[in-house]
């Protein structure tokens, strides 16, 4: 494929990005190695060695290809040999810090911005890679075919720093990442940052959104509102007292957001949720409790969701050390209500992480219940998230028991799994072959 450049649109450490045009007039971004005058400067002194910053440039594309979400900006094609090597991605309209400096709210719900942020750090940090230089410019804002729009990360470029080259870039400000977003440790052991340093960075943007003054580099941050608490905890100076999930961040902040006083409908609920709420360790007596009101025939919809927003990932490891029975009864309930139940779009994101947690702990038949959960309530909310935690799990890794109480579950509720299948295809714009072959033949035999 041949491209055209039309305008160069952006300008970085280690390259320019322009605007071009393919042979069919479509109009992509192309990202082309080109270290700025700054870094030449250290090439030309012999600080740093032009075949390492090229290889790193390199890293960059190849990580980068190999991450498939909507919320991470997707390689489309790539020349690595070229004198100038190169990739074209999709063609933003424009970043999250343009809308920041246009509206530090973000219209008053910043929440899709922040969750598509989430989706896409926690897709990176599945693959146990940290991105270290998060931050606004780094988020771009992408239009969807329906016209609507999500927000995904790029520029990976300090994700596989040289550990010779760290000291002398960071010194540079082009190597440690933004000093204004990055966490502590990135001065001292760049090459050794976790995870949490990517958390660090989403608390310095919440900052952003919710106090707006300047921050001095590295320290513990906090400011006004309802996202204080949180704040607080993602900028902590010590990496191990930050979140150490995403899901567990992910649900702090939309319970923050929310805004909704809940509506009680008897006093044991509402106990029951306070208990929830302030008790990550409930006794056995307590949990029988919690399953004794969820067991009511009388119960209505909105009290199950009062319980299970209060219910955590951290309950249901508990849950199951106390009792797998007491586990497969409360799980059940809470995936079953995922998917027959319509939720708020965002809400759908914190319902997913609670799934995969059960899906990680839980026996085969709670990993069918909730796989089916997640393709069910992804595809009915057109959840890209959601939909890509399904295609995650569901993948080739996929235990063939699973598969086999999947095939029975969907024929025993009439699930119509061709077409979840093919509406997951067109939403996400893949083939079902990343799924595990078993499970495609078994939508298809069944259709």
């Amino acid at each position: 494929m041949n491209y055209r450049k039309i305008k160069e649109i952006g300008r970085g450490g280690f390259g320019r990005v322009f605007e071009v045009e393919d042979d069919f007039g479509q109009r992509f971004a192309m990202k082309e190695y080109e270290p700025n005058s700054d870094i030449q400067n250290l090439i030309n002194r012999g600080l740093v060695k032009a075949d390492n910053l090229m290889g790193r440039f390199k890293r960059e594309v190849k990580y980068q290809s190999l991450l498939n979400s909507k919320h991470i900006v997707r390689i489309l094609d790539k020349d690595l040999e070229a004198a100038k090597p190169w990739f074209v991605m999709e063609l933003a309209e424009g970043t999250l810090q343009d809308d920041l400096q246009a509206d530090r709210r973000l219209g008053g719900d910043p929440t899709r911005a922040l969750f598509d942020i989430l989706a896409g750090l926690e897709e990176i940090h599945k693959r146990d890679i940290v991105h270290r230089d998060l931050k606004p410019v780094n988020v771009l804002k992408l239009k969807n075919p329906d016209g609507s729009i999500r927000y995904a990360i790029s520029d990976f470029g300090l994700i596989s720093a040289l550990a010779a080259e760290s000291t002398t870039l960071t010194q540079t400000g082009h190597g440690g990442g933004t000093p204004v977003y990055a966490a502590p440790e990135l001065i001292t052991r760049f090459s050794h940052a976790t995870s949490s340093a990517d958390i660090y960075s989403v608390g310095a943007i919440l900052h952003d959104i919710f106090d707006g003054r300047a921050r001095t580099p590295y320290l513990e941050q906090t400011a006004s509102g309802p996202c204080k608490d949180i704040i607080e905890k993602c900028t902590k100076t010590n990496p191990a007292r930050r979140y150490q999930e995403i899901a567990s961040l992910r649900d702090d902040i939309y319970q923050a957001l929310a805004g909704k006083t809940l509506q009680f409908e008897s006093d044991a609920e509402k106990d029951l949720v306070n208990l929830l709420q302030t008790n990550e360790a409930p006794s056995d007596n307590e949990w029988d409790r919690v399953y004794e009101f969820l067991s009511k025939s009388d119960i209505t919809t909105q009290s199950k969701a009062n319980i299970f927003s209060a219910l955590t990932s951290t309950h249901f490891h508990n849950i199951s050390n106390s009792s797998r029975e007491l586990l497969n009864a409360i799980a059940s309930e809470f995936s079953s209500f995922t998917r027959n139940t319509s939720h708020n779009f965002d809400y759908c994101d914190v319902l997913a992480g609670k799934l995969e947690s059960i899906f990680d702990i839980g026996p085969i038949r709670l990993k069918a219940h909730c796989l089916i959960s997640l393709l069910i309530m992804g595809v009915d909310h057109n959840r890209y998230f959601v939909e890509n935690k399904f295609v995650r799990l569901a993948s080739g890794n996929l235990d063939e028991n699973v598969i086999e109480r999947i095939k029975m579950d969907v024929a025993a509720e009439a699930i119509n799994l061709e077409r979840y299948i093919q509406r997951l295809e067109r939403s996400l714009s893949i083939n079902r072959s990343v799924l595990h072959p078993s499970l495609v033949s078994q939508a298809s035999s069944a259709h």
